[in-house]
């Protein structure tokens, strides 16, 4: 049984009249009595009751127009869905991010884009950057939250955002009565770092700032999750530097000072594979960059 058979049925079963349903189906009417006479015959049933007055529908015929009718009006639904599907304002797009960007403007990103497309579904991944780019190149994710400079020519990056760095002392610490401090009153502190190896471009740039006042940080701990870095801080086990927009992102016992008189400034990038877009993928990118623009 094909969709044609279905639509020559539904057509005679709402015209019970073989010359007004053939006219309708643009055919004459002897293919149309062969059409359904197949029809009956590869279901097994009478469809129709035919008398020389009239044409009725069957029992059979009855519950056959009933199904019929949602078979065509869930392949309506199934069609309409493809072209929003094609268009990208259904779908699914997975993201990853590095820990940092969730206290900065992803956020802000993601609440957009459930409000401008509520139908596309998000799927999020804490990632670094090496893993971001790795799930990029195998379609793991479709767009990613990193910190540049990046080293992936397969890969594009899109400059979004720019802020200050801030030092961060916990509330216990005798500086953090102070309206402002200085970098170099902390040289000789314990400093609470990022892991170069997974955020080298924050650990370069913090290790600039202090070089700018004299000093090599005193390294006593890495970790390449910004929530377990705030937290060390918090539990006296040093100082550190984070992106600005952390703060935000925290209601912990640290004090910030930013340090906008340093030129240093975290940078975060959108990336995606140029070779695996999708219409999805191309409005998220789309939505993000005007965003942010």
């Amino acid at each position: 049984m094909e969709l044609r058979h279905l639509r020559y049925f539904l057509t005679l079963a709402d015209e019970l009249h073989f010359g007004r349903a053939a006219e309708k189906l643009f055919m004459a009417q002897p293919p149309l009595s062969r059409q359904i006479k197949l029809l009956e015959e590869e279901l097994g049933v009478e469809l129709f009751n035919r008398t020389k007055k009239s044409v009725q529908l069957t029992p059979y015929g009855k519950y056959l127009r009933e199904e019929a009718v949602k078979i065509f009006r869930q392949m309506e639904i199934m069609k309409n869905r493809l072209d929003l599907l094609k268009e990208g304002v259904i779908g699914q797009i997975k993201i990853g991010y590095v820990g940092s960007a969730m206290h900065s403007l992803l956020p802000e990103v993601l609440s957009l884009l459930n409000r401008k497309y509520s139908e596309i579904d998000t799927f999020l991944s804490e990632l670094d950057n090496d893993g971001q780019i790795e799930a990029l190149r195998n379609g793991n994710i479709d767009v990613g939250f990193v910190r540049p400079p990046i080293k992936a020519d397969d890969i594009s990056i899109k400059p979004i955002c720019s802020e200050t760095f801030s030092v961060i002392v916990p509330f216990s610490h005798p500086l953090a009565k102070s309206k402002k401090i200085h970098l170099e009153q902390l040289a000789d502190e314990p400093f609470v770092s990022f892991c170069r190896q997974c955020g080298p471009s924050l650990f370069d740039k913090t290790v600039s700032i202090c070089n700018r006042v004299g000093f090599f940080p005193k390294i006593v701990h890495e970790t390449s999750q910004i929530n377990s870095l705030v937290r060390l801080v918090e539990s006296n086990m040093g100082y550190s530097i984070v992106p600005t927009g952390v703060k935000s992102g925290y209601n912990l016992r640290v004090k910030f000072y930013e340090l906008d008189q340093f030129p240093e400034r975290a940078e975060l990038a959108l990336a995606y594979n140029p070779n695996h877009l999708t219409a999805t993928t191309e409005k998220v990118i789309d939505l993000i960059s005007n965003f942010c623009s």
